[in-house]
């Protein structure tokens, strides 16, 4: 393994070796940050890598799940569940350290869980769209090399066989979104002997209910949306993509409202699975879950539902709708009802959880491939086209625009969703983050250009089926370097 281009891997390495022939808990270290965001003051624990550390790890992710339809980032619906049902979304947001301001490097799936699970923007680890798969080691193929046992049940086939984020699982099973409910039996059938035998694990549960179509089973249609509203199937979602002028304020609604009673389903999962977990480890005379793992709650994108262009899905956008995701941790050290304001990105997730880094990230970004960019700090955004392409992204409905301006500024304390320009009042401001895009993208050691493999018709149709475009509509693209601030004179 090549530690000048992973150092984390090596580092992993040696704290686990460490860990191997050290007995007693790791410390807690307490870590006073200042810098370009409020100072703080953060308990950050050392790890599950740490010496003397033998709790599991246990990451349970829903598919397209955005942060703010959940009530604990502002929705006025209770989609998380009940506060009062162990397990429940609602029940890990008030017993574990949420994240306000978690964010995503793209609107699609295999790029963010690839960042996720290698702690690299894919621009670096090179999975930038499904079906391209990161050649990258992963934190999965580490754990596995320091003697952990790891079992995912997937529910998305672009999570599938080859996709690189199955090395390193000892069992690695693919549902689709319409067989999930059976997902949280499968994975619990895995992890049962290896929680007896005290075996070590990692558990990876992947649920994807809140993806289009929006189309909710009982006992939650009805919940919120009215039988007579507009459907959530896929031709109604991309008819209003070519047709915005039909959105109404009801069916606004009604689309939003399906979609968070598909939030309610993903909740019974987590409940479902994390439930089943601790049953397992209470029946191995172990005491409760979090006696014995760290559960790490997370999504890998949002969904942009009618914020703009008409568009409801995400594989176009990377506005915070699609970017802003939820994060939550439980552990015997992650306070409960803890709520961090500072930013994290996605692939600062599992150095935090496994050696205790601190996330400093000052600057946050997201890419469309390397089209289309945004970044953000504590309180801006800004989105930049280098190469004025005014047809937007190349995904399904593929004949319909989807506009990013050249260069856009937007103020989050306002609009947090991103809808209004600011640069020109705001100059010195946009000029920054400019700068800061640049910088970035200068700094960032691409993957090697390593050619495509063909998609077979599967793929092809799987893409299409799930809103995504192939690498074929790609051919042809023009890219450019992100602009230094100077270069933006309007």
């Amino acid at each position: 393994m090549d530690c000048l281009k992973n150092p984390l891997f090596c580092a992993l390495l040696v704290v686990g070796a460490l860990a191997a022939c050290t007995k007693g808990d790791g410390p807690v270290v307490e870590v006073a940050v200042g810098g370009g965001q409020a100072a703080r003051s953060e308990v950050i624990t050392s790890g599950l890598l740490a010496p003397g550390d033998t709790r599991d790890l246990i990451l349970v992710a829903v598919d397209t799940l955005r942060a703010d339809r959940l009530p604990f980032y502002g929705a006025e619906r209770a989609t998380g569940g009940s506060a009062d049902q162990k397990w429940s979304m609602a029940w890990l947001a008030a017993n574990g350290t949420l994240w306000e301001n978690t964010w995503a490097p793209a609107g699609m799936t295999l790029p963010s869980f690839t960042t996720l699970w290698t702690g690299m923007p894919p621009l670096e680890h090179g999975s930038i769209g499904n079906f391209i798969k990161s050649s990258e080691p992963t934190f999965a193929m580490e754990l596995a090399e320091l003697g952990w046992a790891g079992h995912a049940v997937v529910a998305n086939r672009v999570l599938g066989e080859d996709c690189g984020l199955d090395r390193g699982f000892t069992s690695h099973l693919v549902r689709t979104k319409q067989a999930e409910k059976s997902a949280p039996r499968e994975l619990l059938v895995a992890t049962k002997n290896d929680v007896e035998a005290k075996q070590r694990i990692f558990v990876w549960a992947h649920y994807m209910a809140p993806h289009q179509p929006y189309e909710p089973v009982a006992p939650h249609l009805g919940t919120f949306s009215k039988s007579s509203g507009a459907k959530g199937d896929k031709p109604t979602l991309e008819g209003l993509h070519r047709n915005p002028e039909s959105i109404t304020d009801a069916v606004l609604a009604n689309v939003q409202a399906l979609y968070d009673e598909e939030i309610l389903t993903a909740n019974d999962y987590v409940v479902e699975v994390l439930t089943g977990l601790e049953a397992q480890y209470r029946n191995a005379g172990r005491g409760d879950l979090l006696d014995n793992a760290v559960v790490v709650f997370v999504s890998d994108h949002g969904e942009e539902l009618l914020d703009r262009n008409g568009y409801s899905m995400h594989a176009k956008s990377i506005y915070s709708g699609t970017t802003h995701v939820p994060l939550m941790i439980l552990g015997k050290e992650w306070m409960a009802g803890k709520r961090v304001e500072q930013g994290i990105a996605l692939e600062e997730v599992m150095p935090m959880v496994l050696r205790g880094v601190e996330p400093e990230s000052e600057y946050f970004f997201s890419a469309y491939r390397e089209l289309f960019y945004m970044v953000r700090d504590a309180r801006w955004s800004l989105v930049h086209n280098p190469s004025a392409n005014l047809n937007g992204p190349p995904e399904p409905p593929k004949s319909v625009t989807y506009h990013y301006p050249v260069v856009a500024l937007y103020d989050r304390s306002v609009d947090p969703k991103e809808l209004v320009d600011v640069s020109l009042a705001n100059p010195e401001i946009t000029r920054r983050m400019l700068d800061a895009l640049r910088t970035w993208h200068d700094a960032l050691e691409f993957a090697g250009e390593e050619p495509e493999d063909a998609m077979t018709q599967e793929e092809l149709e799987l893409l299409e089926s799930l809103g995504y475009a192939s690498a074929g509509d790609h051919e042809g693209e023009s890219t450019l370097t992100p602009w230094r601030g100077s270069q933006w004179n309007p």
